[in-house]
């Protein structure tokens, strides 16, 4: 876990990096540059045109977005910019996934152009969705809070901060696809281009894109997996992350004994012991059979984790055998859990989706196979993976994740978009696809 990479200093020469200051000149200059080269290119037109909104919305977030995310230090002096992890490869993500179907496009015969303004369209709305998304979920969960001012109103400055924080992660894949694709399919009709045909080519770059930002999420620490205690790949993660401070939170992990308990039928043990931690040194092993915790009886997983939990910082712990072993932790461990690193098991899927797509393309036989292979197996995946996460509940009393349900559903689409794809007639092969 990186969550932060970088920071870009608040103030450079006396002069603000952010705002009115050096970032909105350079900005200026890059875009005079952007619009005369596109102008030189393909003169004065609608296109030409439509690149300076783009640029002017740019404007307005280094003015008056970008100085609200200056980090200040103890002493209140902003500090800066943080560049996080997150934001860095959801970039690289953008720009790989545009340049490969930037790619397939001019393979095809397709002004790659075409593809530059149809990703801005999907990137904008794409992050909207995914943004909105999380934010839903999470206040459905009870686990966000809109910030409110001590009169009890919303506190709208810091609401629009916490919404625009996407670069701290905070996006969900699935709010993206809701809502980039009709974005997409918007601008394809606006264009009169063929949907199912430009589905197809950006159907790899889609499942690229994903690949390259679940390594955001795992530099992030978010999109975590559950307690994995057998597996030699299992990842601990630090301080500030969302495996440490759920564990930390519910599960007594602060005393540096975890507790697991294989069936409600067999006694609660020691499954991991946090290494060089008191409890190690005092001889608490994994495997230990516990019968009570600081004198109460352990008859269950939630009561021994419930009284780890409602502890300071001593504790003892009687085993079966009558063996009794006390501790006090004089700091706090210094990892989490070894849990499943399920962000990376999401990235190396959906990079090998990626690559069976873009095999996949030269031999479709009809327009939208490859788009209709894309949301049959990744949703099947993503299904599977949510399965050992633990950073979602079940919702609408199903004991599923929305995740989870928002698969089934796609899974149904694809069924529809299948029978809909057999029904258009056959491609004829072309140098192309060859």
């Amino acid at each position: 876990m990186r969550s932060t990479l970088f920071s870009i200093p608040a103030e450079l020469a006396g002069v603000p990096v952010f705002g009115v200051g050096w970032l909105l000149l350079a900005w200026i200059l890059i875009s005079l540059a952007i619009v005369a080269y596109v102008a030189r290119q393909q003169g004065w037109n609608r296109d030409t045109l439509s690149y300076i909104p783009f640029l002017a919305i740019f404007c307005l977030v280094i003015v008056f977005v970008l100085p609200n995310l200056v980090v200040a230090g103890a002493d209140g002096k902003p500090l800066g910019i943080p560049i996080r992890g997150f934001g860095v490869m959801m970039m690289l993500a953008t720009i790989s996934a545009v340049g490969l179907a930037a790619y397939r496009a001019r393979q095809v015969g397709i002004d790659p152009e075409v593809i530059y303004s149809l990703a801005f369209c999907m990137f904008v709305a794409g992050i909207v969705g995914a943004r909105a998304f999380y934010i839903v979920q999470k206040l459905l969960e009870g686990s966000l809070k809109i910030p409110v001012t001590a009169s009890g109103a919303i506190d709208i400055p810091a609401t629009l901060v916490m919404l625009a924080s996407v670069t701290q992660g905070g996006l969900v894949v699935y709010g993206s696809v809701i809502a980039g694709v009709p974005a997409g399919i918007w601008y394809l009709r606006r264009r009169g281009l063929p949907i199912l045909p430009m589905a197809d080519i950006i159907a790899p770059s889609m499942a690229l894109g994903q690949a390259i930002g679940r390594i955001g999420c795992f530099l992030n620490g978010c999109c975590y997996g559950g307690v994995c205690l057998t597996a030699s790949y299992a990842m601990t993660f630090p301080p500030g992350s969302g495996p440490y401070e759920d564990q930390m939170a519910h599960s007594g992990w602060q005393s540096g004994v975890w507790l697991v308990q294989e069936k409600e039928t067999e006694p609660v043990r020691v499954g991991y012991v946090a290494p060089g931690s008191d409890a190690e040194r005092q001889g608490v092993k994994a495997g230990v059979t516990v019968k009570r915790i600081n004198g109460d009886p352990v008859n269950s997983l939630a009561d021994g984790r419930k009284l780890l939990s409602a502890t300071s910082n001593k504790y003892q712990i009687e085993a079966a055998d009558g063996t009794v072993i006390r501790w006090t932790m004089s700091q706090l461990p210094a990892r989490s859990v070894p849990v499943h690193p399920t962000q990376l098991y999401a990235a190396v899927d959906a990079g090998l989706l990626a690559l069976l797509l873009w095999l996949y393309f030269p031999f479709r036989r009809r327009d939208g196979e490859v788009f209709a292979l894309l949301i049959t197996l990744h949703p099947i995946s993503r299904f599977v993976l949510e399965a050992i996460r633990d950073d979602e509940v079940g919702q609408f009393g199903t004991g599923l994740t929305i995740s989870q349900l928002l698969s089934l559903a796609i899974l149904a689409l694809a069924c529809v978009l299948w029978w809909y794809v057999e029904r258009q007639p056959r491609l004829k092969p072309t140098a192309s696809d060859k």
